[in-house]
This record gives structure tokens, C-alpha cells and sequence, in this order.
């Protein structure tokens, strides 16, 4: 173990695992719902876009792919191939090898073994969420959905709609600022039922209201 931990922090490996350890945290972070991701990102054309990392990732053939998938997935592989690089190097015997050399070598190794592994492990990824129905952001309006954020405020959440056909939408949702008083915080903790009444354009977000109001509340107005 030791010996694992001395490879993994040394050059070129450490460019890579401070990054891994970044990966891990995010996704972990994603898994207890505690963070935004625009795995499906509605734009302002009212389809539902899958967020293509931009037109740098294009040009590698990513622009169907999540940029978080991708650079994920660029990372892992990167580290596995440096670590293995680097174990080999050391393990060599009656071959010497200049450390400068042997460590350029092994990361540009890393960088491009892990953008084409990515590349390809991203084609078949490409074509589910090509294959992905198109959803208009208003079509959704009226819709009730799951909070799986830790809570929902004005700043930040994310809840899950189910459709009747199955498809499933990971949206991001808000309290609206002109939201009445009266309302109960514990009604936008996890696992509540909300109901979306609004798309804001400006935030791409989705503004809802529990499924159940008090008589006296209305739905506020966007």
C-alpha cells in the first residue's frame, strides 16, 4: 500500500490523481444529490439539449457527451496508464531510464491514452443520449417531480421527473423570489413532491411549488 501511495503521488501520476480524487468527490457528490448537474440541459430554444462540453470537445468528437463525462473518464484513464508507466519504469531492471525522460514520456502517454480511450468509450455513450427523446421545457410545466437535492431554495436544487413512458429528467428546480409566506421550508426537503409552474429563461431552471399548498396560498406568479 505504501508503495502504491508513493507511485500515485509521485511524478507524473500526481498530475493526475489530485484530479481523480476531484472525479471521485464529484460524482460521489452527484449520487447524494447535494449538487447541480445539467446531465440534461433544457435550452433556450425549449428542447431539451444534451450539454455538449463546447466547441473544443467537438472538434475530439465529444459534442454529444456531458464535458463532465468526458473529463471524468479522461482522468481515470490517465492515472491508471501513468501509474502503470510508472511502475514498469521502476520495476525495469538493467535498463536506465533518465527520470526527466521516463516522466514526460509516461504523462504525455496519460494525456493522449486517456482522450482516445475516452473518445472511444464516449461513442457508445453518444448515441443513448442521441437517441434521447426530445422533451420541450414546457411540456414539463404542471409536471410533478422528486426532490433528490438535500433541499430546494432560490439558489440551488435538482429533483427528478418520471414520465409516463418511462423517460426520466434530471431538472434543476428553484423557489420563485415572489414566493408568499406561509410556506414550510420541510416541504422542499428531499423526497418531496414539487409541482413545476414555471421555466425561468434567464436561469434555465425550473420554478416549483409543493403539491400541496395551504388553502390560503396561491401559486406565485414567475
Amino acid at each position: 500500500m505504501r508503495e502504491f501511495l508513493d507511485i500515485a503521488l509521485s511524478f507524473p501520476p500526481i498530475v493526475f490523481t489530485f484530479g481523480l480524487i476531484v472525479v471521485v468527490l464529484y460524482w460521489l457528490t452527484v449520487i447524494i444529490g447535494a449538487l447541480d448537474v445539467d446531465i440534461v440541459d433544457f435550452g433556450t430554444d425549449g428542447n431539451a439539449e444534451v450539454e455538449a462540453g463546447g466547441g473544443f470537445w467537438s472538434a475530439f468528437g465529444f459534442g454529444a457527451v456531458p464535458f463532465t463525462v468526458v473529463l471524468s473518464l479522461w482522468i481515470t484513464l490517465g492515472w491508471i496508464v501513468t501509474v502503470l508507466g510508472t511502475t514498469w519504469v521502476r520495476s525495469a531492471d538493467g535498463v536506465f531510464i533518465p527520470a526527466a525522460a521516463s516522466g514526460i514520456a509516461t504523462l504525455v502517454a496519460g494525456i493522449g491514452v486517456g482522450m482516445l480511450g475516452a473518445k472511444l468509450l464516449s461513442r457508445p455513450l453518444s448515441r443513448i443520449f442521441a437517441d434521447a427523446p426530445a422533451t420541450a421545457h414546457a411540456d414539463l410545466i404542471g409536471k410533478v417531480c422528486l426532490v433528490r437535492s438535500g433541499t430546494v431554495t432560490t439558489g440551488q436544487g435538482q429533483a427528478e421527473l418520471v414520465e409516463e413512458d418511462g423517460t426520466v429528467h434530471i431538472i434543476n428546480v428553484r423557489r420563485s423570489v415572489h414566493e408568499p409566506d406561509g410556506i414550510d421550508d420541510e416541504l422542499f426537503d428531499r423526497h418531496s413532491k414539487l409541482v413545476i409552474f414555471d421555466y425561468d429563461e434567464s436561469a434555465r431552471t425550473f420554478l416549483v411549488v409543493p403539491v400541496a399548498l395551504p388553502g390560503d396560498i396561491a401559486i406565485p406568479e414567475s
